[in-house]
């Protein structure tokens, strides 16, 4: 009994952190912007349709405004973290679609 805990125990502590399935979908800031990732292709804020590098749990593209990179991790099932070049890290979450 007491190696079953043990082995419990060492698998628990190894447990990292939990990943959605992957970082496609509609994600919202705290304000009124929006994006939508989907594999490669991402629509950005501003409306733009590019593609960019693109793996299940982040995306990575260039911003053609500001030449800017902008980078995207998934935390967990909701929430995104997005940095764009040198600025702060903004957290976003996951939305539904807009509608019109």
């Amino acid at each position: 009994m007491t190696q079953r805990i043990l082995l419990a125990a060492l698998f628990l502590g190894f447990a990292g952190p939990a990943f959605a399935d992957a970082i496609d979908g509609h994600w919202c800031d705290t304000g009124t912007r929006h994006l939508e990732i989907a594999g490669p292709s991402i629509v950005t804020p501003t409306g733009a349709k590019l593609s960019g590098d693109y793996n299940r749990h982040g995306f990575k593209y260039t911003d053609a405004a500001s030449g800017k990179p902008v980078v995207m991790v998934l935390y967990g099932e909701t929430i995104m973290r997005l940095r764009a070049g040198d600025g702060p890290e903004e957290v976003w979450h996951r939305c539904a679609a807009p509608t019109s």
